[in-house]
C-alpha cells in the first residue's frame, strides 16, 4: 500500500466515496419517484404500464448517467490531485539535488499561500540551518589543522636538527626538552578537541546530568587556588555560599571555571571576582576581571571555537577555552554569556542546572 503511489491513492478514496454517493443518489431518487408515482393511488390498466415505464425508464437513466458521471469525477479527481501534487514532486526533485557539494541550493516556494509553499519554505530554513552546521564543522577541520600544524612543525623541526646535526647532551637536553613542550601542547590540544566533539554529539550528556556535585565551594576554591599559584601577583576571590549543588560532574566544573579563570588572567586585570549563585532555579556562576573589558565586535563570536580577540595572543593559547566552557554547560542543560561590566571589566557566566 505504502509503494502506491499518493494521487493513486487519494483518487481510489474519492473514487469509492462518489460510488457511495452516486448509489445513495440513485436509490433516493428512485425511491422518491415510487412515492410520487403512488400519491395517485393504485393505478389500473394503461395508467399503470405507464407508471411501470416510466420508472424503468428513469432507472435505465441512472444506470447509463450514474456510471459516466462516475468515470468523469474519478478522471477529474485523479488529475486535480496530479495537478496539486505535482509542486510537491519538483519540490522533492530539487531535494534530491541538494548534496555536501552543493549545500546553497534551495527550493522554489510557489506563489500561492498554502501548505505546500510553507512546506516549501521550512524546508529551505532547513537547509540554511544544515549549511550553517556544515560551514561550521568545515571551519573547525580547517581551524584544527592549522593549531595541529604549528607544534607537529616545530616537533619535527627539532627532532630533525637533533638528528642532523652531533650535539653534545646540553643541546641534546634541550632539543627534547622543546619537544616535549610541543607533545604536551599536541596532547592538551587533542584532548579538548575530543571533549568539544563528545559534548557537541552529546556522547556524555547521560554521565554530565546524573553526576552532581554536592558543594560548589570546594571545587571553586581549588581551581581558583591552583591558578593563584601560577600567577601569584594575580588575586582570586571566591563568593559561593555552601550548600550549593548543581547538575554536573566536578571534573567538568573544574574544567569551565579553570578556563574562565585562566582567561580572565591572560586578557584582564587582578583583582579576579568568581562569584556562585541561585538564579531561577539555576546555578549562575560569574568571572569578573578589570581590565579593559571585550572589544564590542568580539562579543557575539567569544564562546566560537579558535576564536581570540587579540590576534597577537595566538601564540599563547589555541581559542579553545571558553568554547569549551559553553559546551560543557549545553551539555549540562545549562548556558553562557559574557558582557562588558558597567563598571569596566569583562563578566563572562555560565549557568548549570540547579540539584
Amino acid at each position: 500500500m505504502n509503494r502506491i503511489p499518493l494521487r493513486i491513492r487519494l483518487t481510489a478514496i474519492f473514487a469509492a466515496v462518489m460510488a457511495l454517493v452516486l448509489a445513495g443518489a440513485g436509490y433516493v431518487t428512485l425511491s422518491r419517484f415510487r412515492e410520487a408515482q403512488s400519491e395517485y393511488g393504485t393505478a389500473t390498466g394503461i395508467a399503470r404500464h405507464a407508471q411501470q415505464e416510466a420508472l424503468d425508464d428513469l432507472a435505465r437513466e441512472l444506470v447509463t448517467a450514474l456510471p459516466i458521471v462516475f468515470v468523469l469525477a474519478t478522471i477529474g479527481a485523479y488529475l486535480l490531485a496530479a495537478a496539486a501534487l505535482r509542486p510537491v514532486e519538483r519540490m522533492r526533485m530539487q531535494a534530491a539535488s541538494v548534496t555536501e557539494d552543493t549545500p546553497g541550493h534551495r527550493l522554489d516556494v510557489p506563489p500561492s499561500r498554502d501548505e505546500i509553499a510553507r512546506l516549501a519554505t521550512t524546508l529551505n530554513d532547513m537547509l540554511s540551518r544544515l549549511q550553517t552546521a556544515l560551514d561550521r564543522e568545515r571551519h573547525f577541520v580547517a581551524d584544527a589543522g592549522h593549531e595541529l600544524r604549528t607544534p607537529l612543525s616545530l616537533l619535527r623541526t627539532e627532532l630533525e636538527l637533533a638528528l642532523r646535526h652531533p650535539r653534545d647532551a646540553a643541546e641534546l637536553h634541550a632539543a627534547l626538552v622543546s619537544a616535549l613542550e610541543e607533545t604536551v601542547r599536541l596532547v592538551q590540544l587533542t584532548e579538548d578537541l575530543l571533549l568539544l566533539a563528545r559534548t557537541d554529539r552529546r556522547q556524555d550528556t547521560s554521565s554530565i546530568e546524573a553526576a552532581t556535585i554536592p558543594d560548589l565551594q570546594p571545587v571553586l576554591r581549588r581551581a581558583a587556588t591552583r591558578l593563584r599559584n601560577g600567577a601569584p601577583n594575580t588575586t582570586v576571590t571566591i563568593d559561593c555560599p555552601t550548600g550549593l549543588t548543581a547538575a554536573v560532574s566536578a571534573d567538568r566544573l573544574d574544567r569551565a571555571v579553570t578556563n574562565l579563570i585562566r582567561n580572565a588572567q591572560q586578557h584582564g586585570h587582578a583583582p579576579i571576582e568568581v562569584t556562585a549563585r541561585h538564579d531561577d532555579g539555576q546555578i549562575r556562576i560569574e568571572v569578573r576581571d578589570h581590565g579593559p573589558g571585550f572589544p564590542p565586535d568580539f562579543l557575539p563570536p567569544a564562546f566560537d571555537r579558535f576564536t581570540q580577540a587579540d590576534a597577537a595572543r595566538t601564540t599563547t593559547g589555541t581559542g579553545l577555552g571558553l568554547a569549551i566552557t559553553a559546551a560543557i554547560a549545553r551539555a549540562a542543560g545549562g548556558s553562557h554569556g559574557a558582557a562588558n561590566h558597567p563598571d569596566g571589566g569583562a563578566v563572562v557566566w555560565v549557568t548549570l542546572p540547579a540539584r
